[in-house]
């Protein structure tokens, strides 16, 4: 038995008043102290790790079948340095970046968008949000930074219209205390249902980041030794998951 997370699937918020029935909420429960985001450049069944995708990316030409050119939302993690490599396509490529992104959005364009905090104070891992464009500013307010993740509220005007309200797979990463949930919904639901679906299984959505969805959404999990409760979603190849340190 894991003595590390636990895995769960529950039923969010009804979707209508002429459903009684709500979207499947996937999650890993988990201390914070056992997550850290980790860039991969590859699909996340191709990976040995446990976790959720991570935030957005710029895809080559709308390809998700090859590694993305560059993230989009901080991915960050202390203990990480230096780039990654992944080989890829045929003929044989090699694609390497860096293994922290240390903005929210592009260089030439940096968006303020709802950032995780995880940090140590006093002995303890604790977890903040704040809206944040770059590491720097992060640093500037955080001591003992351990992870960083970037992704989005659920503010409407953080997002397009298309985006918003068309029902999607969604991921996202909900903290209460010193525990983490890692959500993933299968089941395509907006923005508007994921939080519905949030506070629906106990969770407070201002303590809430969303993360990319679509067919990026993914959880990994294991199971008794098995794999089936996973969601892959498109199985696309993204920029960052958040994973689990220690998965026993």
């Amino acid at each position: 038995m894991a003595t590390n997370y636990e895995y769960k699937q529950v039923e969010g918020a009804p979707l209508s008043i002429f459903s009684p029935y709500g979207p499947r909420m996937k999650y890993i429960k988990t201390k914070l102290s056992n997550i850290k985001s980790e860039t991969i450049l590859k699909p996340m069944s191709q990976t040995s790790f446990m976790g959720i995708n991570g935030g957005f990316f710029l895809p080559e030409n709308d390809n998700y079948n090859i590694p993305p050119l560059e993230g989009r939302s901080i991915a960050y993690s202390s203990t990480d340095t230096g780039n990654v490599s992944v080989n890829y396509g045929s003929p044989l490529k090699t694609r390497t970046l860096p293994k922290n992104y240390l903005r929210n959005g592009s260089s030439n364009q940096l968006f303020a968008r709802k950032t995780l905090v995880i940090y140590t104070s006093g002995g303890t891992t604790k977890a903040a949000y704040m809206y944040a464009t770059n590491t720097a500013e992060v640093f500037a307010q955080y001591s003992n930074v351990k992870t960083i993740i970037g992704g989005n509220s659920f503010t409407s005007s953080d997002w397009g219209v298309a985006q918003f309200n068309v029902p999607l797979p969604r991921t996202a990463i909900a903290w209460k205390g010193d525990d983490v949930y890692l959500i993933a919904t299968p089941d395509a639901i907006t923005i508007n249902d994921l939080k519905a679906s949030i506070e629906h299984i106990g969770l407070d959505p201002t303590n809430t980041i969303v993360l990319d969805g679509s067919g990026s959404s993914a959880i990994r999990v294991q199971t008794n030794g098995s794999w089936s409760n996973s969601f892959i979603g498109g199985d696309r190849y993204i920029y960052n998951m958040v994973r689990l340190i220690s998965s026993t």
